[in-house]
């Protein structure tokens, strides 16, 4: 209802786009009206949200009937509307929006449907994450809600149940007419450039920023404008080319330019050595020249109705390979400092990932009939986004195995050393296979460091903030089920939080137990919150992460590995070292499938022993 917008951003967005919000506030009007002058004159503002009145079951299940109608009735007793779905145009109008679509979205199936099991988990925790309000607010008993959620369950599994439900969707348009409320800001203003000299924490959040930006997208387009918009926030250049290295014609060709802010295609490139461009992807360094019109390596390109005077270029990595430059030009003497040089050399790492991520996608959109090469290359960059190594942690031994079933795995894993001494680690599975998991896993770990790095590192947060980014990614039929915890080896205390990961294992004289601590997966839900456990750990304890492919592991009579075995080996190798243990899972699951069957899911171990 009040949102931090600065004067020059009212008015200015494209689109103003509430999920499942409008249900969980007093005054949803408010919120309407000030996203409506959050956008530009013919600006869209889309509501989507829910009607809680839709839902239907078959056969009806009068106990869950019951419980369902205390759920609502939570809502009107902490001021909410349960049913604003059906109000959602008359909200647009109100707000003084032009309403042009009126829409909705069915959420339902039938046992045996497509993930018709995790809809009937949806539906259970949302109503037993409201469970205090709903015995606090209606007539409601504890008995009757486990009764309700029993009986729902129950339900799931009858041949024939099937379910209704829906979200409701509405849009509209901003007339020009109210333009004058929201000024568009001038297009040559610059009160939001940050002045050339940046504080430490700046920068480190600067860095953290950019990164989790620049990973919010898989289309190269996206990526160009957000790298664009990082940069000028660093410094105010005149013109912004990235350049990408072409194996055929064996250029650094240009793929995106702009001159004052306005995007002007160029063509043709520089080859390896050629001008400053060519010189930095040559030697794989940053140059920075003050005064380009007295140094002999400068070869203009192009530009005759702009003087450049100075200019700056980055080469991009990944791996060992140069895939690219930025190029910054100014038409003023000594525009680029040795400070911003240093802030884009660290930032370009995660550009040059996020350039060669998008490529690899859009290439995989292009051709289903992929190339051995590019499955092989995708390959080794989803393999250098992983650790390259356990890190060297004083008290605890460290194992990791990361066995992919396919070229490319849905799994992912993540340990980082914090400056206070503990170690956080994180083991991840993507819903799904193959290059969409790959692509979805990889931009979960770049969401973790991003995270890390803005100083974000206790379990629970850590995990409701990766929920949120993935939610804006907006990628249907995706999630992720992720474990997350932080070790400090010094007081051997273990914080962990799940997101429907299984349950981890901690060994103690030989006798594994499991951390029970359910939560629900990753990207699915805005707004989910997450409990966290602790652990007193001794000396000689090991914990064990294990994705649920080394359960599911199957023989060639069809019979899976399964938790019993799993456990039975885990506490049969606990005198090995951490790695030995996690090289034991492989080795006995591949020797249970046999040489004959292939493995249809990823696997992926973290061994923790505390010395």
């Amino acid at each position: 209802t009040d949102l931090p917008l600065r004067d020059n951003e009212w008015g200015s967005f494209d689109v103003a786009h509430a999920r499942f919000l409008l249900e969980h506030v007093a005054d949803p009007e408010a919120v309407v009206r000030q996203m409506l002058r959050a956008v530009r004159p013919g600006g869209r503002i889309i509501l989507e949200d829910d009607d809680h009145d839709v839902l239907r079951l078959w056969p009806a299940v009068a106990e869950f009937d019951e419980l369902w109608q205390g759920y609502v009735e939570s809502y009107s007793a902490l001021g909410f509307d349960p049913y604003i779905g059906r109000r959602l145009v008359g909200l647009l109008d109100e707000a003084g929006a032009v309403a042009t679509r009126n829409d909705w979205k069915f959420f339902g199936g039938c046992n045996g449907a497509y993930m018709f099991e995790e809809l009937v988990e949806n539906f259970v925790g949302i109503v037993a994450s409201a469970k205090d309000t709903i015995l606090d607010t209606t007539s409601v008993d504890e008995r009757t809600l486990d009764q309700g959620l029993g009986a729902f369950r129950r339900w799931s599994k009858l041949p024939h149940a099937s379910m209704w439900y829906g979200t409701f969707w509405a849009e509209g348009v901003k007339g020009e007419d109210i333009s004058a409320q929201c000024p568009m800001p001038a297009p040559d203003s610059t009160a939001n450039i940050p002045p050339r000299t940046v504080d430490k924490l700046t920068a480190m959040r600067f860095l953290a920023d950019s990164a989790r930006d620049l990973n919010s997208s898989l289309k190269l387009d996206d990526i160009y404008k957000k790298i664009a918009g990082r940069v000028r926030e660093l410094v105010d250049y005149h013109l912004f080319c990235v350049l990408l290295w072409n194996d055929q014609t064996r250029l650094l060709e240009f793929n995106y330019s702009t001159c004052f802010g306005v995007q002007m295609p160029q063509e043709g490139g520089f080859r390896l050595g050629q001008g400053l461009c060519g010189i930095a992807a040559l030697e794989r360094a940053a140059i920075c020249v003050d005064n380009v019109l007295q140094d002999e390596r400068y070869v203009r390109h192009r530009h005759p109705e702009v003087e450049i005077r100075s200019e700056l270029v980055i080469p991009l990595i990944v791996g060992d390979n140069v895939i690219g430059v930025i190029d910054l030009e100014s038409t003023e003497f000594g525009a680029f400092s040795r400070e911003t040089e240093e802030l884009l050399m660290a930032l370009s790492r995660h550009i040059a990932v996020a350039i060669d991520n998008a490529q690899l996608y859009e290439k995989v959109l292009a051709n289903d009939q992929r190339t051995e090469r590019e499955l092989r290359t995708a390959r080794a960059i989803q393999k250098g986004l992983l650790p390259a190594r356990p890190p060297e942690i004083p008290g605890i031994d460290i194992g990791v195995i990361y066995a992919p079933a396919r070229a490319l795995a849905g799994d992912f894993y993540e340990l980082l050393p914090l400056d206070d001494g503990r170690l956080a680690f994180a083991v991840g599975d993507v819903a799904g296979k193959s290059t969409p998991a790959a692509l979805y896993g990889a931009f979960a770990v770049g969401v973790i460091r991003g995270q890390a790095l803005r100083q974000i590192r206790e379990p629970t947060r850590m995990l409701e903030h990766i929920n949120e980014d993935l939610c804006r990614l907006g990628i249907e039929e995706r999630f992720v089920v992720m474990a997350y915890g932080v070790l400090d080896p010094r007081s051997r205390q273990l914080s962990f939080s799940n997101a429907g990961f299984p349950f981890p294992y901690i060994v103690r004289d030989r006798t594994a137990r499991q951390l029970h601590l359910p939560g629900f997966p990753l990207g699915l839900f805005p707004g989910t919150t997450y409990s966290a456990a602790s652990e007193s750990l001794q000396s000689g304890d090991i914990v064990v992460l294990c994705s649920d492919g080394f359960m599911d592991c199957e023989n060639e009579d069809g019979e899976a590995f399964g938790e019993a075995r799993l456990i039975q080996l885990i506490e049969g190798c606990t005198e090995l070292p951490a790695q030995g243990i996690a090289d034991a899972l492989t080795r006995v699951t591949d020797g249970f499938a046999g040489s004959d069957v292939d493995h249809t899911d990823d696997r992926t171990a973290m061994v923790l022993r505390i010395l």
